[in-house]
């Protein structure tokens, strides 16, 4: 027969294995909680004071469905001027819509970008760059979805909380084709943007033009002729002249479009009274050789 104390001390060990057991349980469970305010990794205090290294923790929004996955603005965070949006995306023929929403629900821009997925039922990343209207209140709403093919409702969406910075802004005009009914091919219309307050107002004006119109202002009937692509090389003004150099990808055939082309871009810069007349040239060609029909 085996003695009391070995009951006792027995019993005394099982219970001190599983009060151990329990305390283990109980710190893997917390240490899996990823408090929203967390980093890309983050620290997580144990309890005892010994700061525990989380690598690797993902802050991004995801849709119910899974199709689409916001990275970036991460939520509760104050975003910029531009607003700049990436993700992945598996959405129909690879189109990702967007909108910005302030305080009182006003939608203060929306359009939509592409991803590069390869192939049909394939994520795609995608990147969007917009500047975005004066909003009403400091916090808004980032909404990145898809409209259904079958009935245009909106699904897949991914909805990111966010905080509008205070910053000093101003507006400048950007300048486009009419799609209406058009006679002459060098009528533009303008449109408005805000920016960053700048001093390189010129530089930011084109920079805009180069980003196409917006769902808004497409939906005013205005397009661009500037193909998609072209960067700025260089921007100088002396003495009321503008010369300005862009990528080779402006080059394009028509002497319709060759005059929208240059009447956007003339007209944008002339905004600002520093400019009396613009020379345009593209890259590895005189201004001359360049932009001919």
């Amino acid at each position: 027969m085996k003695h009391p104390f070995s009951i006792v001390a027995f019993a005394i060990f099982g219970i001190l294995v599983m009060v151990l057991a329990c305390l283990f349980t109980f710190r893997a469970f917390n240490s899996a909680i990823i408090p929203a305010s967390w980093t890309e990794s983050g620290d997580v205090d144990s309890g005892d004071g010994v700061s525990n290294q989380i690598p690797d923790v993902p802050r991004k929004t995801i849709s119910v469905s899974g199709n689409i996955i916001v990275t970036s603005p991460t939520a509760n965070i104050a975003i910029g001027l531009p607003l700049v949006i990436t993700g992945s995306a598996r959405v129909f023929e690879n189109t990702v819509n967007y909108r910005l929403l302030d305080a009182d629900g006003m939608v203060l821009i929306e359009g939509n970008t592409m991803s590069d997925a390869p192939n049909v039922g394939q994520f795609g990343n995608f990147t969007i760059t917009t500047s975005y209207a004066i909003p009403s209140g400091v916090t808004g709403i980032v909404e990145i979805f898809d409209y259904s093919a079958k009935d245009g409702a909106v699904i897949d969406l991914a909805s990111v909380p966010i905080v509008f910075p205070t910053m000093a802004s101003m507006a400048v005009k950007t300048y486009w084709s009419s799609l209406g009914e058009q006679k002459d091919c060098s009528s533009v219309v303008a449109t408005e943007r805000r920016i960053p307050k700048t001093v390189a107002t010129g530089y930011a004006a084109l920079t805009e033009l180069l980003a196409g119109p917006n769902t808004k202002e497409t939906q005013n009937t205005v397009s661009t002729s500037i193909p998609n692509g072209v960067v700025i090389k260089s921007l100088t003004i002396i003495d009321g002249i503008a010369k300005v150099q862009f990528s080779s990808s402006l080059e394009s055939g028509g002497s319709c479009r060759v005059a929208s082309i240059r009447a956007q871009i003339e007209a944008t810069l002339k905004q600002f009274p520093t400019v009396t007349s613009v020379i345009i040239s593209t890259e590895g060609k005189t201004p001359e050789e360049s932009l001919q029909p």
